[in-house]
């Protein structure tokens, strides 16, 4: 899950909703391809 807020209860909510994981903007690249490659593999 990608967004703009990163409280803590709203990213617990998350990931108990579903999520596999969160990523709060403004977000490095370098994490986005870190997931994505954790959650994608080729």
């Amino acid at each position: 899950m990608c967004s703009s807020l990163g409280h803590q209860g709203l990213v617990k909510e998350a990931i108990a909703a579903g999520a596999k994981d969160y990523i709060v903007k403004p977000f490095r690249a370098e994490k986005v391809v870190e997931l994505a490659s954790k959650y994608c593999p080729r």
